[in-house]
């Protein structure tokens, strides 16, 4: 089983949209995994049908149970964010405010802040419409465990393709930038296509990422993506590619033609536009041929 990893070092820089392409050019010998779970979309790229889905829980939440609480305040006076207020007369702890430290279960002198496993959000399993599995997730808003959810999202990825018949390639669709969930969606990567957006900012970004990729000893490509605006940006964005050893196996132009294909739900190979689906088609096989030695 092949493990390639679409990552970029800023976000809008095209990786869901490269994923979705290979997923699609792959159809039933892949399972794609959308480890982007603050901002999950790769379901709608693929037209996924969700199968199974399953609660995922983050960690212990706190509450007062106002039969035991004394309402002495204590809890409130150590809390350093502020989570701890009095609403209709009883202490209370907000949920989206609280950073779960338990200083205020170590001070309750009535023992009345107890802790309870809580919901973080959800794990899926769906069909797509180019026969690709994808196994997804939500995070619940104001939730800081993505981290935890993004290894659960590619462990169970890894479970579904161990279990398909036929299945050769885990493919991920990273989160942006070089965060924990970052490194925990590059972890299992045999293969790291980094795509570079050809402006300042995506350059720059890009950099991190790389840095962050050569610390863990990954194997990387390169994907330029939105080529053509800058001549200049272009060769910045070839440099900084062989500056890591990082092979350039496609390069795409800034076309409105592959913005609409998205926009109408059709992944790039199976664009009716015929050179949008060939430069994608060309770009798949680019990766796959990359992917051969891992």
């Amino acid at each position: 089983m092949i493990t390639i990893t679409i990552a970029s070092g800023k976000g809008g820089a095209g990786k869901t949209s490269i994923t979705a392409a290979l997923a699609a050019w792959l159809k039933t010998t892949a399972v794609a995994a959308d480890c982007d779970v603050d901002a999950a979309n790769t379901a709608i790229a693929l037209g996924a049908t969700i199968r199974t889905t399953d609660d995922y829980w983050s960690g212990d939440g706190y509450s007062i149970d106002p039969a035991r609480c004394a309402d002495c305040g204590r809890c409130a006076e150590v809390c350093r964010f502020g989570a701890i207020q009095r609403l209709t007369g009883q202490l209370h702890i907000d949920e989206a405010l609280c950073e779960r430290c338990a200083a205020c279960q170590d001070v309750c002198p009535a023992g009345a802040v107890v802790a309870a496993p809580k919901r973080g959000g959800s794990l899926s399993v769906s069909a797509t419409d180019c026969g690709s599995i994808l196994v997804h997730a939500k995070l619940i808003p104001g939730e800081d465990t993505s981290g935890k959810l993004v290894r659960a999202v590619r462990l169970r990825a890894e479970a579904v393709a161990t279990a398909l018949p036929g299945a050769r390639y885990i493919l991920v669709d990273a989160p942006p930038g070089i965060g924990c969930p970052v490194i925990a969606a590059l972890s299992g990567a045999d293969l790291a296509v980094v795509v570079v957006e050809a402006g300042q900012s995506g350059i720059r970004d890009a950099r991190r990422l790389y840095e962050l990729l050569a610390g863990m000893k990954r194997r990387t490509v390169c994907v330029v993506n939105k080529a053509g605006l800058a001549p200049q940006m272009d060769r910045l964005a070839r440099d900084l590619a062989a500056e890591f050893g990082s092979p350039v196996v496609a390069s795409l132009p800034f076309d409105k033609r592959f913005r609409r294909a998205t926009e109408g739900g059709k992944a790039w190979v199976d664009s009716r536009d015929p050179e949008i689906r060939a430069s994608a088609m060309e770009l798949c096989a680019g990766l796959l041929e990359a992917a051969k030695d891992c």
